[in-house]
């Protein structure tokens, strides 16, 4: 029986980005953006910031799309730890 693994977070973000990306919105729709009401400010070197980019490019995601998968997955695994 084959082994099925589950894909990463930043894998299902750019999957369902790409699948619905040129779906219209229904009439009357609104955009929202739910559980975002905070921003953080992070400091990166240049070099951290480019390392990022590089990163995100390569998944094709946005850098934020991918930072922000990254915390939720450190997340996901301090409260299975």
């Amino acid at each position: 029986m084959a082994k099925t693994i589950a894909p990463t977070l930043a894998e299902q973000l750019r999957r369902e980005s790409e699948h619905s990306k040129d779906d219209t919105y229904p009439a009357g729709a609104t955009r929202q953006r739910p559980n975002r009401d905070k921003v953080y400010s992070v400091r990166l070197s240049a070099d951290e910031q480019a390392e990022v980019q590089k990163v995100a490019a390569a998944k094709h995601l946005p850098a934020s799309t991918l930072v922000r998968s990254w915390i939720l997955e450190r997340l996901d695994r301090e409260h299975s730890a």
